[in-house]
């Protein structure tokens, strides 16, 4: 019990003084309609700060890097852009008013792609080191109470 102990402490001491760890954090983003639109952007997910967003739309596949300052918990939305004879995909942070740019496609016999929406960041939850801690001991204690079921006892 004493060993068990003194492990646990151990264990206590090394998470408390271990320096706080920061994982990067997986985001997916989504995108709506919210206007008439012709496609649908669709993307894997993404790591902020500062992500890098591959996206497919209307037969393109580009990416668009978010500015350094924008966040996962901001307003997103996106919008087809015409510049004469050329398209291109916006998405626009309007918390901020930061706005990032894809890529100009010239405007073929596909035609124009249209439309606009919202875009949105969902994150994927780590767990809390404490929480882990826990998890630790308690399997730890299952482990002391049962080691011994499978052994035949000396009398």
């Amino acid at each position: 019990m004493r060993k068990l102990l003194s492990v646990f402490l151990l264990l206590l001491v090394g998470v408390a003084l271990a320096p706080a760890a920061h994982a990067d954090t997986y985001t997916d983003a989504s995108f709506t309609c919210t206007s008439s639109c012709v496609d649908v952007p669709v993307d894997p997910p993404v790591i902020f700060p500062s992500p890098n967003i591959p996206i497919s739309f209307f037969g393109q596949t580009f990416s668009i890097t978010l500015n350094q300052l924008d966040q996962d918990t901001d307003i997103f939305t996106w919008s087809v852009g015409t510049n004469g004879s050329s398209w291109y995909f916006l998405i626009d942070d309007i918390t901020k008013g930061l706005f990032d740019i894809g890529p100009s496609y010239t405007i073929g016999n596909s035609g124009t792609p249209y439309g606009g929406g919202g875009v949105y960041f969902t994150t994927t939850p780590e767990p809390g080191s404490g929480m882990l801690l826990l998890l630790g001991a308690g399997i730890m204690f299952l482990a002391w109470k049962f080691r011994g079921n499978g052994r035949p006892q000396l009398t």
